[in-house]
């Protein structure tokens, strides 16, 4: 009875150990009920002397053990392990690219969403070589377009690691062009971005065949997935060094700012949401007042039409009382008109339905004839003039979905950030166009596109943007991006991301930025929306600045 006392006991403190303890789990723990096991059977055995029970025990005891040993191997493998630090050259990639008309808008220029998706893949790329292993993309915390792109032109990427922290890394991208009208030219400076990549944690290493039958039973329990050791950066030139120390300085920023700018965020996208459903029940209403209306308008057609005919004189009309009756095409049952209605048409009308014009005044010549008034013949002043000076913050309120494909994911079937980063592109042109419907808008710069969750392959994706200021050739678009599994019988509305573009107006034939022609945006009087609009004119200095710092350090 003792012996078996002491087998549950071991098997006990295996399981506990096993299924409780991480990567501090020693075998050693076990070897004192291995002695007190041992001791138990050759006290027993003089006793009795069964060996078969002594057997039973001796073999029990030796698989507890070899379980416990087998374990902690297992948790040994999957630790962490130190990594010598990196250069800097050794993840580094440089890669060319010729646009083609397929990335390029109906005016030859790039779409900025396309080059994002060059510059995703190229730093994706160096974060994979850098890691040893797959990485996700978390943010662009700034992406700055200094020069446009256009078709036929080849441009350059050049991604390196700027610096690591733990399991994230910030990369950061330049984007050289080289013109096709002059390819052997110098290349000139036309885009740089930094975005932040997470590597994915590391799984456990594949059970024996005894962990397998253990793990399937529930004596012992797989480690979980290990949160990623990324090797450090060591910084060899200067310019290495410079970026180092500026990655340091953009990631303490991001983290101070983080809470504030979800505080905002999350009130800004509740606000975009009301908006939305109030302008979803205008609609409602404006519909019921439109079928109102046709009914009215349908009993104004009915009347035109048997007047016309009665005047003809045609058969098909008849006098029935005080009604007119008439079979007109397209209408089931007879149309009874009121006489009294049809009579009023034809004195309106007169005979044969001619009407009399009255001739234009002199006064009216020379006004047609603009002697009067000064026309300016610049297409884009008479756009101008020709809209209102205002447009409200709901009327520029767009929004876009898609569904999310297998071609629109990255080898490990989620949603490419490249592609997010394009349908945003997308829906925010369209909310730009409200704003100045003529001009051809072009990307100039991203702030703080982060990703909040994995959108996997059949789930709707929701773009909903805004334009929340207007500038003198430019405006800035706030963008908010949900989705939702809609094969699931209970969707859920998950959070992906939010972001800032700023587009700049230009003219679709000389290329040139339209100035002092954009529409005033009228914002609410106050709320988030207010208050993100607020802040538009601080996160253009920043962009002025960091542009005049990549152009000294970079180009």
């Amino acid at each position: 009875m003792l012996i078996w006392l002491v087998l549950a006991l071991q098997w006990a403190l295996l399981v506990r150990q096993c299924r409780t303890s991480g990567e501090s789990f020693s075998p050693a723990r076990q070897l004192p009920f291995l002695a007190v096991l041992v001791a138990s059977i050759l006290w027993q055995r003089q006793r009795e002397g069964s060996r078969w029970t002594s057997a039973v025990a001796l073999v029990s005891g030796a698989l507890a053990y070899l379980v416990v040993t087998s374990h902690a191997e297992r948790l040994r493998r999957h630790a962490a392990r130190p990594q010598a630090p990196k250069d800097a050259s050794k993840s580094s990639v440089v890669y060319r690219y010729k646009m083609s008309p397929a990335e390029c808008d109906e005016h030859g220029r790039v779409y900025g969403g396309e080059l994002l998706k060059l510059i995703d893949v190229s730093a994706g790329l160096v974060a994979a070589k850098h890691a040893g292993g797959p990485c996700l993309t978390i943010s662009a915390d700034r992406v700055i377009f200094l020069e446009e792109i256009r078709v036929g032109d080849v441009i350059s990427l050049s991604s390196a690691v700027n610096r690591a922290w733990g399991s994230s890394m910030e990369i950061g991208v330049r984007v050289m062009r080289q013109s096709r009208t002059d390819p052997l030219g110098p290349e000139t400076y036309c885009s740089h971005a930094y975005l932040t990549f997470v590597a994915k944690p590391s799984p456990p290493p594949p059970p024996g065949s005894l962990l397998s039958l253990t793990d399937t039973l529930g004596l012992t329990r797989p480690p979980k997935p290990r949160r990623a050791q990324l090797p450090e950066l060591k910084p060899s030139s200067l310019l290495e060094q410079k970026r180092y120390l500026l990655a340091g300085r953009r990631r303490a920023h991001r983290i101070k700012q983080a809470k504030e700018n979800d505080r905002r965020n999350a009130a800004f996208r509740e606000q975009i949401y009301e908006v939305e459903r109030e302008s979803r029940q205008g609609a409602a209403a404006a519909v019921d007042e439109q079928f109102a209306d046709r009914a009215a308008l349908l009993g104004q057609l009915q009347v035109e039409l048997l007047s016309e005919m009665f005047m003809r004189g045609e058969s098909d009309v008849r006098v029935e009382g005080d009604e007119i009756v008439g079979e007109i095409e397209g209408f089931v049952e007879p149309v009874r008109v009121k006489k009294a209605l049809v009579d009023r048409a034809v004195l309106e009308k007169g005979h044969g339905g001619w009407h009399k014009i009255s001739l234009a005044t002199d006064e009216d010549v020379d006004r047609a004839a603009g002697h009067t008034t000064r026309v300016s013949l610049d297409p884009h002043v008479q756009a101008a003039a020709s809209i209102v000076s205002s447009v409200s913050f709901e009327a520029t309120l767009s929004m876009g979905l898609w569904i999310v494909r297998p071609q629109h994911c990255n080898s490990k079937s989620i949603l490419f950030g490249g592609t997010l980063m394009r349908w945003v592109e997308e829906v925010s042109t369209i909310a730009a166009r409200r704003v100045y419907p003529t001009a051809s808008w072009s990307s100039a710069a991203i702030d703080s596109l982060t990703f909040k969750t994995a959108v996997q392959p059949g789930e709707v994706v929701y773009v909903r943007a805004a334009v929340i200021k207007v500038f003198d050739s430019s405006l800035e678009v706030a963008a908010v991006v949900t989705c939702e599994d809609r094969n699931s019988p209970s969707p859920k509305i998950r959070e992906v991301s939010e972001s800032f573009f700023t587009l700049v107006a230009m003219d679709p034939s000389s290329g040139r930025p339209l100035k002092g022609v954009l529409r005033h945006v009228e914002l609410p009087p106050s709320g988030p929306v207010t208050e993100l609009a607020s802040l538009a004119q601080k996160r253009r200095d920043d962009r002025l600045l960091d542009k005049r710092i990549l152009q000294r350090v970079y180009a």
